[in-house]
Order: C-alpha cells, then structure tokens, then sequence
C-alpha cells in the first residue's frame, strides 16, 4: 500500500506497490481508491457454509497499525445497532460471491460511515479475540464446514479481548530485525500463541511476528490491565523486539479511552511521552462537524540508516536493517533533492525507500541491485 498526496509521487508509488504484489502474489495489478485519513479499521468475522447459511461474530477493532499492519486488536468495538448494520453488510457481501468456510470481511469506519475494504478468505492472526469473546473454535468451524456441516448459530459476545502482536522489529522505527532468539519467557495467565522457542533464528525471509498475546476480562479496563500485566512478565533477549512498543501502547490515555484511528502513531510517536489525559471530546473536529487536521505523513523511518553529523545534517545512508537491495536509483556525480529516494531494500517481503536527507551530491554508492546487506552497512555517501 502506498499513500500518494502529490502527483509527483504517483509514477514511484505505483511501481512500488506493483513490484511488492508481484513479489508477495504473483500478480502485479493494483487498485487506486480514496484515502480517508483518520478512519477506524473494523472487521466483521464471517463462518459460511455450503448450505448458503451466513453468520457473524461480531467485529474486531484493529486501527492501530504501523506500516499499514496491525499490532493491537480487540472485541467488542461497536454500538449494538452499528454491529447490526455491518455485520448485516458483511453477511450479505458474503452471500454475493457464494463465500464458503471462515472469513473476515473488513471496513473502514468514518463517524457511522463504513467503506469495503476486502474479504480476508483465511483465519487471521487476529482471530483469538473472537474467540474469547464467542467461545467458538474457528478452525474448528472451518473444518466443520469443509466436511459440509452446518454452520453454529452466532452467540452472544461475552466480556472482552484483546490481543497484541510481539515482533523481532525495532520499537521506534517498526524496522524488522533479524537474529537468534537467546531467551524466551513468555507469560502465563493470558492466552499465548507462538511459533518459535528460546534458540530458534528470526530470518529475514519470513514475517517477523514471535507471538500473539491474547487477554480476556469482563470488561474492557481488566482486559487491557491482563494485558499489560502479561506484557510486564515476557522477556527475549538477543534479537530487538517491540516490546518496549506494546508496553506504552497499552498504557496509553488514548488507547484506554478508545479514542484511536488508523492515524494513532501519526499522532502519537512510538515510545513519545503521553498526555497525561486524552483530549476532551469537544476538541475533536469530529464532534464539532469541522474539517479535520491538516493530513500529517506516516512515521518515518528514514532517519534510522543515517549517520549523523554537524549541525544535524548527514554525510552518509546506511541500512537501517538486514535486506536486500532491490534498487538503487543514483550513481557518483548525480546531484539529488531533500527526501529524493536514493536505494530501496527489502526485508520481511517490504520495501522500505530510504531518501536524501538534504540537497547533494552523490560522492560514492557502495552497493548495487541484488547485494544482501547487515544492518549498518554503509550504502551512500553524499557531499553538500
């Protein structure tokens, strides 16, 4: 996904996103649609099966993202009546395109406004909410409804969840990290749902998701305070985590009031020092049926492969991770721009540009296409 807000950065964007569905897909086509800057990501999980029965259980809030993934996810979200209308949506949408097995029909949501954004025909990661919150095994259901069972009729929502998703990724830049896992402790009390052991290797060919911490209270207060709890007692050492990350998340006024969008770490800088309470609500424009905030950028990670020199300017781009290069768009002599792109790497199955810092001129490029690079390698040097 890429967010274009000038016409000068369309051709570059559409390239990106095309190499990156080509990479991850097979199929390099690609979808433009409006950008709505602060909405909430709210998805509806659907169970089908081949008797034409649709049911849904319930919504999962996921708007805290960063690089357009999630990291925090929880259930319930919605008002009765607005859970009716886009689970009514989700259902029908189902229904449509004859969808059979489990599947999570997402949306945007604006005020009361929702938008179709896909229905995810898989279990997501996020999964383990729902089914704290309905007591329904979903791959269980998914297996019932390949034998050609009849789908469970859906249940009421009880108590609440909510999940956090812990990376081998830097805390601040959300940059993936590569590296042996030497110590493991993950928490009991919460649910914990993990692929590696104390030992194993964080590569850089596959996501770099650990595990899944899962809690459950009867309200959401005591779900978020498990949580925090289980995240105080998890402990990996030898590859960067975000931990540090998911600790302040959880405790942070915005997110304890429910107050977040997909625009939360736009707002709110990973790791920055929180407000000691969230915004009244009549400062928000969307109580008061004004225009929004000037739209901000993304966090950037761009600063992370600099080398810092004199007066705050650099002489130098180095990898901010382990990755391949899989562009690299100067060569020595070439004069650049402030925040021109200069190389691309890959790392996780993302492409991550990293950009001049000033007006330069391009001294000496260190790598070509192709070259896998550690972390820190040296890539540009430039000149004033």
């Amino acid at each position: 996904m890429r967010v274009v807000r000038s016409r000068a950065e369309l051709d570059e964007a559409l390239a990106a996103a095309r190499r990156e569905a080509k990479a991850a897909f097979g199929d390099d086509r690609v979808f433009c649609e409006r950008y709505l800057e602060r909405p909430r990501h709210v998805e509806i999980q659907v169970l089908a099966d081949s008797h034409g029965n649709v049911v849904a259980l319930g919504e999962r809030e996921c708007s805290i993202q960063r690089r357009h993934q999630k990291v925090l996810e929880e259930s319930p979200a919605l008002d009765p009546a607005l859970r009716e209308r886009m689970s009514d949506a989700a259902v029908a949408f189902a229904r449509a395109v004859g969808y059979r097995s489990a599947g999570t029909v997402e949306f945007m949501l604006d005020g009361r406004d929702f938008f179709l954004l896909e229905l995810n025909g898989r279990i997501q990661v996020e999964h383990p909410v729902t089914e704290l919150v309905t007591g329904i095994d979903l791959v269980a259901e998914q297996l019932r409804i390949a034998r050609g069972e009849i789908v469970v009729a859906s249940p009421p929502l009880h108590g609440h969840a909510v999940e956090a998703r812990l990376y081998a990724e830097d805390p601040r830049t959300f940059l993936p990290q590569a590296g042996r896992i030497e110590r493991l402790r993950l928490p009991a009390g919460v649910r914990v749902d993990a692929g590696v052991e104390e030992g194993d290797d964080v590569p850089l060919a596959y996501d770099p998701m650990i595990a899944k911490l899962i809690a459950h209270g009867e309200t959401r207060p005591e779900a978020l305070d498990r949580l925090a709890n289980a995240l105080a007692e998890t402990e990996v050492e030898g590859v960067v985590t975000n931990l540090p990350f998911l600790r302040w998340l959880v405790g942070h006024p915005a997110v304890r009031a429910g107050r977040t969008t997909t625009a939360f770490l736009v707002e709110h800088p990973p790791l920055s020092e929180p407000p000691p309470l969230p915004d009244p609500p009549w400062r928000g424009a969307w109580r008061l049926n004004v225009p929004s905030p000037p739209p901000h950028a993304p966090p950037s990670a761009d600063a992370a492969g600099r080398d810092g020199r004199a007066g705050g300017e650099q002489s130098a781009l180095s990898a901010p991770m382990p990755g391949t290069v899989i562009r690299v768009l100067v060569t020595a002599g070439d004069r650049v721009e402030p925040r021109q792109p200069l190389v691309v790497l890959e790392a996780m199955k993302m492409e991550t540009p990293l950009v001049s810092p000033y007006e330069a001129v391009v001294r000496a490029v260190h790598v070509a296409e192709g070259d896998r690079v550690a972390g820190g390698a040296l890539l540009v040097e430039l000149d004033e």
